[in-house]
């Protein structure tokens, strides 16, 4: 679980990043930077959306087992 969190943050931090770039790009008039940053801003997305949907995945098995229920050990006396 750990790695799909650092995955998570990295793929936040991408997709911020792209978009900075692409509203700086975009004020300078520079179309080429613009149509990459959001090439690469929409694939960051396509990704993480593949990442929550694969620990959804993981994380629902565990919360369809029933709870524990503590058995009364047979007391012979």
């Amino acid at each position: 679980m750990k790695k799909q969190i650092i995955l998570n943050v990295l793929l936040n931090l991408g997709i911020v990043f792209l978009i900075m770039s692409g509203i700086a790009a975009y004020k300078s008039g520079n179309m080429l930077i613009l149509g990459l940053a959001i090439a690469i801003g929409v694939v960051l997305i396509y990704l993480k959306m593949v990442l929550l949907k694969y620990v959804r995945n993981q994380v629902k098995p565990e919360l369809r087992k029933p709870p524990l229920i503590k058995q009364e050990k047979n007391k012979k006396g």
